[in-house]
């Protein structure tokens, strides 16, 4: 899968509940040497694709985080999926969950408005957001449920999942 003879770079597609934890997997695939592409309508993954299998072994690994703030998720995430689905065009998704309680608690912490409840509750966002994210979590590769997972656990996952086709786990640089 690795596009290492100019084959299509591996793909992981990372969306999720809002508040799940989808910008701290994205840092850690980053760590990984994945590219990273963060807020991608869904509409221009394809094109993506297409431009990194052009770009011969310089992208092999990428990762899009699509999720809520992409204003047509809902409408063509599913759409774009069946598309790639047709085309043979492999691809991984991680979802990210977390129970309803943990995602109040992180937004209760940070202040912030839950995108799918700007000006209402942020539990009626979170069963809104769980409701619509139904289908998609259903195409899901990989679910990754943060409630109880601290930053390195969560890295850990990632990891294992991840960063098998990486090098020996340790880099020595002598200066």
């Amino acid at each position: 899968m690795d596009n290492l003879n100019g084959s299509q770079p591996r793909i992981i597609i990372v969306t999720g509940m809002s508040g799940s934890g989808k910008t701290q997997a994205c840092r850690c695939l980053e760590d990984l040497g994945y590219f990273c592409v963060d807020n991608l309508p869904p509409v221009l993954i394809p094109k993506f694709v297409e431009l990194c299998a052009h770009a011969s072994s310089h992208v092999n690994k990428v990762v899009f985080v699509v999720d809520t703030r992409s204003r047509e998720f809902f409408d063509t995430l599913i759409h774009i999926l069946e598309e790639m689905d047709k085309a043979d065009t492999e691809y991984e998704m991680l979802f990210m969950d977390a129970s309803d309680d943990a995602i109040i608690r992180r937004y209760k912490e940070t202040r912030r408005r839950h995108p799918m409840a700007p000006s209402s509750r942020i539990s009626d966002g979170v069963a809104k957001e769980r409701a619509r994210l139904e289908a998609v979590r259903a195409k899901a590769t990989y679910l990754i449920d943060t409630s109880s997972l601290s930053k390195t656990e969560l890295r850990d996952k990632i990891k294992r999942l991840f960063g098998k086709h990486e090098g020996a786990g340790m880099n020595i640089s002598v200066l």
